[in-house]
Parts: C-alpha cells; sequence; structure tokens
C-alpha cells in the first residue's frame, strides 16, 4: 500500500513538471495602440476644414512639425486629398535635415490611405516632420485662433510648413493658426 501512495506521488509530481514547461517561444507582445495625430486632431474638432483645391496652380511641399512624448516607431505614413492621385510623402528629422523616408502613397480621393513601411524608430524631444508634396489639399484652420501647439496622445504637433515647389525641401517657417494639405503618421509608442 505504501509502495502505491508512493508510486502515485511520484506520478503526480511528474505531470506537475511535465504540464508547467515554459515554452519562451510562445511569450505575446502586445504593442501599443496606433496613434494617427492629424487624424485624431481633426476628429476631435480641434480645427475645421474651410476650403479645398484641387488641380491648384500651385505646388507645395506641406505638413507638420512634430516632437513625441515617448520614444516609439512609425509604421506607416498617409494622406488625405481631395483627388485620386499618387503623391510623394516624406519623414524628415528636423533636428538634423535628415530625410528619413520617402514613399509615394496612392489616395482614395476623400478618404485618409496609408502605405506600410519598414519601422522608423524616432525618439522622445527630437523634432520631426511629415509633409506631402502636392497641389491638390484641403485647408483647415479654427477661425483664426491658434491651433498649434496641439497635443495629441503622445505626440506635440508644434507647427504647420509649406515650401512653395516641387523640390524635396525641408520648409523652414511654421505657422500655428492654419493647416493645409492633410498627410499622417502611425505611431506606436512604446509600453
Amino acid at each position: 500500500m505504501k509502495a502505491k501512495k508512493i508510486a502515485l506521488g511520484l506520478l503526480i509530481l511528474g505531470l506537475n513538471f511535465v504540464s508547467c514547461s515554459k515554452n519562451d517561444d510562445s511569450v505575446e507582445i502586445i504593442e501599443s495602440t496606433p496613434e494617427y495625430p492629424m487624424k485624431t486632431l481633426i476628429e476631435n474638432g480641434i480645427m475645421e476644414l474651410n476650403n479645398t483645391k484641387v488641380n491648384s496652380p500651385n505646388t507645395f511641399e506641406l505638413g507638420y512639425k512634430f516632437k513625441p512624448f515617448k520614444n516609439g516607431k512609425i509604421t506607416a505614413l498617409g494622406v488625405r486629398v481631395p483627388e485620386n492621385d499618387t503623391y510623394r510623402i516624406t519623414l524628415w528629422n528636423v533636428d538634423t535635415e535628415e530625410i528619413l523616408k520617402t514613399i509615394n502613397v496612392t489616395s482614395s480621393s476623400g478618404l485618409l490611405s496609408f502605405e506600410d513601411i519598414d519601422p522608423i524608430n524616432i525618439e522622445s524631444g527630437t523634432s520631426y516632420f511629415v509633409s506631402v508634396n502636392t497641389n491638390d489639399y484641403y485647408s483647415f484652420n479654427d477661425g483664426g485662433n491658434v491651433i498649434f501647439p496641439a497635443e495629441i496622445d503622445n505626440i506635440l504637433i508644434t507647427g504647420y510648413g509649406s515650401y512653395f515647389g516641387q523640390n524635396q525641401t525641408l520648409p523652414v517657417n511654421f505657422g500655428n493658426t492654419a493647416y493645409l494639405g492633410m498627410v499622417d503618421i502611425k505611431f506606436i509608442p512604446n509600453n
């Protein structure tokens, strides 16, 4: 009888070891919820659409300057313009004036269209700029009131910038009462 109890005890102990084995390959990594700063700013009613331009005689490099509050990565670039076409989107490091990524995004008239990119790590406190080169754009404002800086989730949008022409040039002058275009990022902050 004592032998049966010992055998049963060893069997239960053995089953516990087998069933509790750790498999490091099954660890699930949970990413933060993606953030879309300009989309969120518009959806929250911070600024309103006031004009639409299609095939304007003038082409601009249009976009916004921002600083993340957290380190993270940008995994997509997007555009919303009033025309079906392909547009050049550029992500810049403002502090170094370096182009981090340039892609072409095909828009669906009036809808926000994104293209995934290889993740680009960005750092808290560093200034970045995302732009679209276009002659088709929306104009947003808040009746002349100051819009920027605007804090959206883990991003501080510090201003709107534009550069006249088709050249891929980082704007150096920034405004705070209006916004032309509609270019955006998909930002995933680090946990």
